[in-house]
C-alpha cells in the first residue's frame, strides 16, 4: 500500500514537519549545536544519535525501548548512506539528482521510498509503513546539507581572499 507524505522544513533550525492527508503526523527536531535529532511519525519515536569525531555513523534508537534499531553509515564521497537494521536488513539512501533534490531509500527488492524536495518543502512516496526508514531519509538529507554548508563556510574565505587580492 502506497503512503504519500508531505513535509516542510524551517530554514533557520532545520526541523521538519510531516503531513499525511493535510494533518501533521510527525516531526524531526534537530539539536541546536549538534546534528542529533528526535523524530516522531505516527506512533513511533526515534533518537538519531551521531557517533564519532567525524560523525560517520548514526545510531537510531527507539525511544520507547531505548534499543538501537539501526545504524546509518555515511559515504561522504558518493553522497550515499547505508541503513542497517538490527534485523539484518539493509537499505541504501542515495541522491538521484545532481542538486540532491530527489533521493531514494531502497533495499533493491520490495521497499522503495522516493523523496522530492524544493528549498523548504517536499513529498514522500513510500511503499512501506516503516517510520524509521521514512524519517531516516529526511535525517540523512539534512546531514548532507549541513556537511555541504560546513564545506562552503571553510572554503568561502579562501575564495574571497583569492578573488579580492590586489597585485
Amino acid at each position: 500500500m502506497a503512503k504519500f507524505i508531505n513535509w516542510k522544513s524551517n530554514w533557520f533550525n532545520s526541523n521538519f514537519e510531516l503531513f499525511v492527508d493535510g494533518l501533521q503526523q510527525g516531526a524531526i527536531t534537530f539539536s541546536t549545536w549538534k546534528s542529533d535529532a528526535e523524530a516522531t511519525f505516527e506512533n513511533d519515536q526515534y533518537l538519531f544519535k551521531n557517533i564519532g569525531v567525524w560523525q560517520s555513523k548514526t545510531h537510531v534508537i527507539d525511544r520507547n525501548t531505548n534499543e538501537v534499531m539501526a545504524i546509518i553509515t555515511y559515504d561522504s564521497w558518493k553522497s550515499k548512506a547505508i541503513i542497517s537494521l538490527t534485523s539484518g536488513e539493509q537499505y541504501e539512501w542515495k541522491s538521484t539528482s545532481f542538486w540532491k533534490s530527489q533521493f531514494v531509500i531502497s533495499n533493491n527488492k520490495d521497499a522503495n521510498i522516493t523523496y522530492s524536495s524544493s528549498s523548504k518543502s517536499g513529498s514522500i512516496s513510500s511503499d512501506t509503513d516503516n517510520a524509521l526508514l521514512i524519517t531516516a531519509g529526511l535525517f540523512i538529507k539534512q546531514i548532507y546539507n549541513k556537511r555541504a554548508a560546513a564545506m562552503m563556510a571553510c572554503f568561502m574565505p579562501i575564495i574571497v581572499a583569492s578573488t579580492t587580492r590586489v597585485n
